[in-house]
C-alpha cells in the first residue's frame, strides 16, 4: 500500500496547474544499512577485527552484527570478545577478557549530498547473559569511543540509484517533451530521514513544472505499424518481468518466495491478457499501469528473497534497483503532465541495474522454451507416449468400468499416433472419444506422479484433468478450416485440446507442439493443473476435497488471483456461469456420466437432482446439438470454456 498512496498523493498534487513540490518516500532497508555497517566495521566476513595494538593484547572481535529498528532510532547489535592488557617486551601483563554483546542506537540524517549517515550515537555492552556487569562496562569506556567513532563514519550512498533513476526517467520520456522531465529531475534533492518496519525511510522532494489541463481532440486509430509497436511495448514488458524473476529466483532460497514469484507472473500476464483484448487507446501507454500493479508486489518479493542476508554486492544491486524503480514509480505518478513512458530502454536500463555484466537483452521477448524458467518453478517437460498405463488405471468416460477392465488398453503411442490432425466423422466419434480418454487417463496419471500430488487428491486429479479439456475445447485438438485440419485457437491464444494460452505460458513449454501434438499439449494442461492443484487446490480442498478441483479449474482459467471465483459471492456474470458448468461436468465426470457429451455433440442437461442445487438457466448448456458429420469438426463460439475470456486483437 505504501507505493499506493505515494502515487495517489502524487497525481492529486499534480493535477494543477501550479508548479509544486511533491514529496515521495524512499526505504533503505536494514539489509543495505547492515552490510554498509559492516563493512565499516571490518566484519562483512562473519567476524572481523575493530581494533587491535600491542600484537593482540588489546583488541576487539565483533561478529553477528545485526540492524532493527528501535523506535525512532536504528539499534545495532553485535556479538563480540575484547581484551586489554599491557604491552612489556612482547609480553601481554594484567590481561581482561569479556565476551558479550554490543548495542548501539544512532539517528539516521541525510544530507544534500545524498549520504544517509547515523548521529548521535549512545552504546552499551552486556555479558553473555544480556546483563550489564561493573568490568564489563569499565572496559567499554575504554572501547566506547572506537565503536562510536566507526559508527558515525558509515555511509550509505544514495547519490548511485537516484543517479540511475534519473537516466531510467530520462529513457522513459520521449525526447522532444524531455524538458520538462529533465528541469524536473534536476530539482530531486532528500529533506529528511526516519526510521519506519522496512529500514529508514528517506523522504525526497521534486519540483514539477506547472502543466495546465489540456482537452485533447480524440486521435486517429494506430495504424498497422503503431499497433505492431504497441504490442511489442507489453511483450517487452513481460520479457522484463520474466528476466527480474529469473534474477530474484536464482538466489532465493526460500519456497514461498518463489511460489509469490509465479503468482506475480501469471497474474501479470492475465492482465497482459485484459490489455490486448481491449485494444490500444491512443495516446495511452500500455505498460504504465501494468508496471505500477506489479510494482508494489515485486518489491516486497525483493525485500523477502533478496535482501535478507546474503553477499553485499547483491544487496547493493537489489537496493538500487528498488530505489531507481519506486523513484520511477513516484514520478509516472505525474504522467499525464511530464509524458513519461515506461519505454523498452527504462525498462532495459532497470533490468541492467540487477545484472550489469548481462550480455544479451533482458527485454529481448521470445516464445521459444526457456529451461531456466521451468526448473525455477519445477515444471516439468511433458513426456513423450510410452506403454501402456498401470493396472487398472485406463479409464473412459462412462459406466461399466467392470466390463472396460476386462478390455486390453490399447498402446498409448499408437493412440497418439491414430490422434495426429485427427478430425473425427459421426462413424468414427466413439474411436474418438476413446483413444482422446486413454490420453488424458495417462497424462493425468503421470503429472499426479512427477508432482508428488496427495493421496487423496488423486481420484480428484484424475477427473479434474478429463474434465478441464470438457470444459476447454470438447476433447478436440483439431478441427477443419476452409477445408484445411488446423489446430484449435481461440480469440484470446488458447491452443488445442486443454486451450494452453500461449502468452500465459511463454516459456514454459514449446508453442509449436503444443500445437500441432496432442499428446503433448495434453501433457501440459494436465502439469500446469497439477501445479495449480498444490499450490491453490490443497489449501481449498482441505474441508472437502471436490473443492480442490474447483479452485484448482478457477485458477486455471482466471489466473492465481481467481482461485477463489468459484465460491465468492460477487462475480461477474460471465464467470459464474463458467465456473458453474465445470462444477457440472466435473460431477458428472466423476459419477460416469459424460459419455459422448465430452465431445459436445448433442445439448446436454444434467438434472439438479443429480448434479447440482443451482438453478438449471445459471448453466449454459453446450451449443453443438447437431450429429451431422461437420458438427463434430468446429466448435461452436457459445461453448462455456477459457475461450469466453475477451478476445485479444492480436495472438
Amino acid at each position: 500500500m505504501r507505493a499506493l498512496t505515494v502515487v495517489c498523493a502524487l497525481l492529486a498534487l499534480a493535477s494543477g496547474a501550479t508548479a509544486r513540490e511533491l514529496s515521495f518516500p524512499l526505504a533503505v532497508d536494514y539489509s543495505l544499512l547492515q552490510a554498509a555497517i559492516a563493512r565499516q566495521l571490518h566484519v562483512a566476513g562473519g567476524e572481523g577485527v575493530v581494533w587491535e595494538e600491542a600484537r593482540g593484547c588489546r583488541s576487539l572481535v565483533l561478529r553477528d552484527l545485526h540492524v532493527e529498528r528501535s523506535d525512532a532510532r536504528v539499534r545495532v547489535t553485535a556479538r563480540g570478545r575484547a581484551r586489554i592488557g599491557f604491552g612489556l617486551f612482547g609480553w601481554c601483563l594484567a590481561p581482561v577478557g569479556w565476551d558479550g554483546y554490543v548495542e548501539t542506537f544512532a539517528r539516521p540524517a541525510v544530507g544534500a549530498d545524498w549520504q544517509l549517515r547515523f548521529q548521535d550515537l549512545e552504546s552499551h555492552v552486556y555479558d553473555r547473559e544480556w546483563q550489564r556487569t561493573t568490568l564489563a562496562s569499565r572496559l567499554w569506556e575504554l572501547l566506547r569511543g572506537r565503536v562510536e567513532r566507526e559508527v558515525g563514519n558509515v555511509a550509505v550512498d544514495l547519490g548511485p540509484p537516484v543517479s540511475e533513476a534519473r537516466a531510467l526517467v530520462r529513457a522513459s520520456v520521449d525526447p522532444g517533451r524531455a524538458g520538462p522531465v529533465v528541469a524536473a529531475l534536476e530539482t530531486l534533492h532528500p529533506t529528511q530521514a526516519a526510521v519506519d518496519d522496512e529500514g529508514v525511510k528517506v523522504m525526497v522532494a521534486v519540483d514539477l513544472p506547472a502543466t495546465a489541463a489540456v482537452e485533447q481532440a480524440p486521435e486517429p486509430a494506430l495504424s498497422p505499424i503503431e499497433l505492431q509497436k504497441w504490442q511489442g511495448a507489453l511483450e517487452h514488458w513481460d520479457a522484463f518481468l520474466v528476466f527480474v524473476i529469473k534474477n530474484l529466483g536464482s538466489i532465493a532460497r526460500r519456497g514461498d518466495v518463489r511460489d509469490d514469484l509465479l503468482d506475480l507472473l501469471l497474474t501479470s500476464r492475465h492482465q497482459l491478457l485484459t490489455v490486448l483484448a481491449s485494444g490500444p487507446t491512443p495516446g495511452v501507454d500500455p505498460v504504465r499501469q501494468l508496471f505500477l500493479d506489479a510494482w508494489e508486489q515485486l518489491r516486497a518479493i525483493v525485500r523477502r528473497g533478496a535482501l535478507q542476508g546474503g553477499a553485499e554486492d547483491r544487496v547493493v544491486r537489489f537496493a538500487t534497483f528498488l530505489v531507481a524503480g519506486d523513484i520511477l514509480a513516484a514520478l509516472d505518478a505525474a504522467g499525464p503532465g511530464l509524458g513519461i513512458e515506461i519505454s523498452a530502454d527504462g525498462l532495459r536500463r532497470l533490468a541492467r541495474t540487477l545484472e550489469p555484466n548481462y550480455e544479451g537483452d533482458p527485454v529481448a521477448y521470445s516464445e521459444a522454451p526457456d529451461a531456466a524458467l521451468r526448473e525455477l518453478f519445477q515444471f516439468h517437460e511433458p513426456e513423450q507416449p510410452g506403454g501402456g498405463p498401470s493396472p487398472g488405471t485406463w479409464w473412459w468416460p462412462g459406466p461399466g468400468a467392470a466390463e472396460a477392465a476386462d478390455v486390453a488398453p490399447p498402446d498409448l503411442a499408437a493412440v497418439v499416433r491414430r490422434l495426429e490432425r485427427w478430425v473425427p466423422n459421426d462413424s468414427e466419434r466413439e474411436a474418438y472419444r476413446d483413444a482422446v480418454a486413454r490420453l488424458l487417463s495417462d497424462v493425468a496419471e503421470r503429472a499426479a506422479e512427477v508432482n508428488a500430488i496427495e493421496a487423496r487428491f488423486r481420484p480428484v486429479f484424475a477427473h479434474l484433468v478429463p474434465t478441464v479439456g470438457w470444459q476447454e475445447s470438447c476433447w478436440r485438438q483439431f478441427v477443419e478450416k476452409d477445408h484445411r485440419v488446423t489446430f484449435l485457437l481461440s480469440g484470446s491464444g488458447d491452443v488445442g485440446l486443454m486451450q494452453v494460452n500461449r502468452r500465459v505460458w511463454r516459456g514454459f513449454f514449446d508453442l509449436e507442439k503444443l500445437e500441432w501434438d496432442i499428446a503433448y499439449n495434453a501433457g501440459a494442461g494436465a502439469e500446469i493443473l497439477a501445479q495449480l492443484l498444490n499450490r491453490y487446490g490443497v489449501r481449498e480442498g482441505r474441508g472437502q476435497v471436490e473443492n480442490g478441483a474447483r479452485a484448482t479449474y478457477s485458477a486455471y482459467n482466471g489466473g492465481p488471483d481467481a482461485y477463489r471465483r468459484y465460491r465468492l459471492a460477487r462475480v461477474a456474470r460471465t464467470e459464474r456461469a463458467i465456473d458453474v458448468a465445470f462444477w457440472k461436468k466435473y460431477q458428472a465426470m466423476a459419477a460416469g456420466r459424460a459419455l459422448d457429451f465430452v465431445l459436445c455433440i448433442q445439448g446436454w442437461s444434467p438434472s439438479r437432482t443429480q448434479l447440482s442445487v443451482v438453478p438449471r438457466a445459471a448453466t449454459p448448456n453446450s451449443c453443438m446439438r447437431s450429429r451431422r458429420s461437420s458438427a463434430t469438426r468446429t466448435i461452436e463460439a457459445c461453448h462455456i470454456s477459457i475461450a469466453r475470456r475477451p478476445i485479444a486483437s492480436f495472438v
